[in-house]
């Protein structure tokens, strides 16, 4: 359906009027202002928190040059060289191997017909080796079997297994990991 221009304004489908007025909604204008104050109340809120903070700290750093001057040179080359000392002492203690552990872990896990000769560990390597003597081969393979099971052990390795009279010796390599170590 077309317009007629020619009637007047009153038969119109829409609703004509001359005066537009542009009204903000009244809940937003009053959320606007509450947002408004309670930012400016934040702001001098922090504000006066941060000087107060600030004003301790100045305090305390006051008290600490105090003490630093009244603190003898002698005693401060004391204090700085048992810092030190103490930090060396701490990373010694994170990287100590518990050889004690290590043994113990090995002699208990040992089986009672198999005699240790000899024991090399390399930490670098993660190795350790072990010579030994046995009254057969069945002992050596339960010995490593149950060297497997232990914490830390990734790998067993039998080597140079010879029969020497009634007795066979060998070398066990068990390649561990670090935690077998600590």
């Amino acid at each position: 359906m077309a317009f007629d221009f020619e009637k007047p304004k009153e038969n119109w489908e829409y609703n004509y009027k001359n005066d537009y007025e542009t009204t903000w909604p009244k809940s937003l204008l009053i959320f606007a202002l509450i947002l408004l104050g309670l930012v400016i109340a934040l702001k001098f809120g922090f504000d006066f928190l941060n000087n107060r903070e600030e004003s301790v700290i100045a305090k305390y750093d006051k008290e600490i040059s105090i003490a630093k001057e009244n603190f003898p040179v002698d005693n401060q080359k004391t204090v700085l060289t048992l810092a030190k000392s103490v930090k060396n002492l701490k990373t010694l203690l994170e990287n100590k191997v518990k050889t004690s552990e290590v043994l113990t872990s090995i002699a208990n896990n040992t089986h009672k017909d198999i005699y240790f000769t000899q024991m090399n560990t390399n930490v670098e390597n993660q190795l350790v080796e072990i010579t030994g003597i046995a009254n057969n081969l069945s002992v050596i393979s339960q010995a490593s079997i149950a060297f497997a099971q232990l914490e830390g052990v990734e790998n067993v390795d039998v080597k140079n297994v010879r029969s020497v009279g009634s007795t066979i010796t060998f070398n066990i390599n068990l390649l561990v990991n670090s935690s077998f170590f600590k």
